[in-house]
């Protein structure tokens, strides 16, 4: 069932691009495209996230472009389509974020997202980031995962280490390993602890989630930033994730510029010269699978100022989430949503009748009782609130 919680608002463009409803191009894919830099750390999680011995690794990300189907005046794509000519302007962005609760999963995870886009005039970036006790996700290579439950990491990427956002502001002998249901950490509230559940399964630590977030931002940052050679329009960024890649689409769309970012000093992490740091992450829409509020959560919570990020700049969202989902409970959007209305930000909420997490086969019921898959959903939301110029 369909929620609208607002009234739709549009952005205001002179020139917006042309996307068609129909998938009419085919898909070129590009992996292993550096967009910055970040540290992966080693350290003993006894030693409280020492954070002891770190060194840089390339960031990468998948590009995928449309490219015209043949051009025979008889020739017909795979909808049974007729071959159309390319764009001959920027095109609208999709960066998709892959989940695997921040321990496992890779670029190629989001491809199903990104194409559709894809063949209907977007331009594809599907990211890869810095994972919990695996590295930064490569296609092909294992990733583990963390055993037993315990959530503390012996191989992540950097986080802050000082009050109040890291481990320094935990009480002394707080971060000892290895207690029952403590995910790692005895004291309730210590930074590095998880964010209230709220009826899920899945529960995050700022270490896992610090540098997922930082590399999404960064990744809006770059492509921004070659925005004139990708052929992209960066005012027309849409991002998409599901699970924990939804979390940081979630983050994309309300966190403050220096949120994720200014955490860390230059000195601290002299990676973050590589993210094009001069550049905003802000998306103009986001879509948002099986979701949920951890990161503005952190955000806000680690504020001395305790503001809040839900604001009136906040970048629209239309959320996709399974009724008996028990991973992220949909009881996770209740402060989102919450905030959103109270800011006038349109925001759809699909409630997936009776499907869990990873729901991506459950269509979309509409008012009227009629279905709609999600990907036709989201192709509406966003052309809607962009006001993108659509082919029929």
């Amino acid at each position: 069932m369909k929620f609208a919680l607002a009234a739709v608002a549009a952005l205001g463009s002179a020139a917006p691009p042309t996307v068609h409803r129909s998938a009419v191009y085919g898909v070129n894919i590009t992996q292993q495209v550096v967009y910055g830099q970040g540290l992966y750390c080693t350290g003993a999680a006894a030693a409280n996230f020492s954070q002891g011995s770190c060194s840089a690794v390339d960031l990468t990300l998948a590009v995928l472009r449309p490219t015209a189907l043949p051009s025979s005046t008889t020739a017909l794509d795979a909808a049974g389509h007729r071959a159309v000519p390319l764009p001959d302007g920027p095109l609208p962005v999709l960066l998709a974020v892959h989940g695997g609760s921040y321990t496992h999963g890779g670029a190629a995870d989001e491809f199903a997202n990104a194409e559709y886009f894809v063949r209907r005039g977007w331009l594809g970036l599907s990211v890869s980031y810095r994972l919990c006790n695996g590295g930064v996700s490569t296609e092909g290579v294992p990733i583990d995962i963390p055993l037993g439950g315990n959530l503390v990491c012996a191989e992540y990427g950097s986080f802050p280490a000082a009050a109040p956002f890291g481990n320094a502001s935990c009480p002394a002998g707080t971060a000892a390993v290895g207690a029952a249901g403590t995910q790692g950490l005895l004291a309730p509230g210590c930074a590095l602890d998880s964010p209230p559940k709220n009826g899920s399964f899945f529960g995050t630590l700022m270490s896992w989630m610090y540098p997922a977030v930082r590399d999404a931002k960064a990744a809006v940052r770059w492509a921004r930033a070659h925005a004139a050679s990708l052929g992209a329009d960066a005012d027309h960024i849409t991002a998409i994730g599901g699970s924990a890649g939804a979390c940081s689409v979630v983050g994309l769309a309300t966190t403050f510029e220096s949120d994720y970012k200014n955490e860390l000093s230059a000195a601290q992490d002299a990676t973050l010269a590589s993210t094009h740091l001069g550049e905003s992450s802000a998306i103009a829409t986001g879509l948002v699978q099986w979701g949920g509020d951890y990161v503005p959560i952190y955000a806000q919570q680690r504020d001395p100022d305790a503001r809040s990020r839900y604001t009136a700049a906040s970048a629209p969202l239309a959320t996709y989430h399974g009724s008996d989902d028990g991973v992220i409970s949909p009881k996770q959007e209740t402060t989102l949503a919450a905030g959103y209305v109270e800011h006038g930000v349109p925001y759809e909420r699909h409630v997936l009748a009776g499907c869990g997490h990873d729901a991506d086969a459950c269509n979309v019921t509409l008012p009227d009782g009629t279905n709609q898959t999600q990907h036709d959903n989201m192709f509406e939301f966003v052309t809607r609130i962009q006001k993108l110029a659509v082919v029929p």
